[in-house]
């Protein structure tokens, strides 16, 4: 009788501790569960969260031209010729027509002013040539261009780009009579467009 009456304490008090151990992880899992999505969410939020001029250089020229496949070879020579910051300033709006990679391959068969430093300072007309003071999207481009069949543009090295159509495509013409036509176009940055021409205008 007396080992009955123990064998039944005991139970109580197993189920009693189990119970009380069940509820206190019930209370553990929806503390959790209830606090996780706010910690998470607040910890994303944070790192999400930019200063204005960190937002600017990501969303820079220097950025868009740096980040897009066909410009490599334009941003890895805007960087020999140290003019990287024409690119990321904030304050100033720009257009830029980057030659492809390849239209560059091109032009180096033909020219070694892109692996001479002693043509450093050539080099850093030849890429300001192809940047624009003042920012242009394609549209404006073109209701320019049909205002007075073309439209002449100055650019950051002081020289001028005349933009014509040719049929649906805005073509570039330099001094020289050097032509690039616009492959692609807007690509939008916080300090100015980018566009993609198929040749190097030099």
């Amino acid at each position: 009788m007396k080992y009955t009456k123990i064998v039944i304490i005991g139970l109580l008090a197993t189920a009693v501790f189990v119970s009380c151990k069940n509820e206190s992880e019930e209370k553990v899992e929806v503390a959790v569960e209830n606090s996780a999505p706010e910690v998470v969410t607040k910890k994303i939020e944070e790192k999400r969260e930019l200063t204005p001029e960190q937002n600017d250089r990501v969303n820079s020229l220097w950025s868009k031209v740096s980040m897009n496949a066909d410009t490599k070879n334009f941003i890895r020579l805007m960087t020999s010729a140290g003019i990287a910051e024409d690119l990321l300033s904030p304050s100033s709006k720009l257009t830029v027509f980057a030659p492809t990679n390849e239209s560059f391959l091109v032009f180096t068969e033909k020219s070694n002013i892109t692996n001479n430093p002693e043509e450093k300072e050539a080099l850093k007309t030849l890429l300001q040539n192809h940047i624009i003071v003042g920012s242009m999207n394609s549209s404006e481009l073109v209701r320019a261009i049909k205002k007075n069949t073309k439209v002449e543009l100055t650019t950051l090295a002081g020289s001028k780009l005349t933009a014509t159509m040719v049929g649906s495509d805005i073509v570039l013409t330099n001094k020289a009579g050097a032509t690039a036509t616009v492959t692609k176009s807007d690509i939008m940055a916080s300090n100015g467009v980018l566009h993609i021409v198929d040749a190097v205008l030099k």
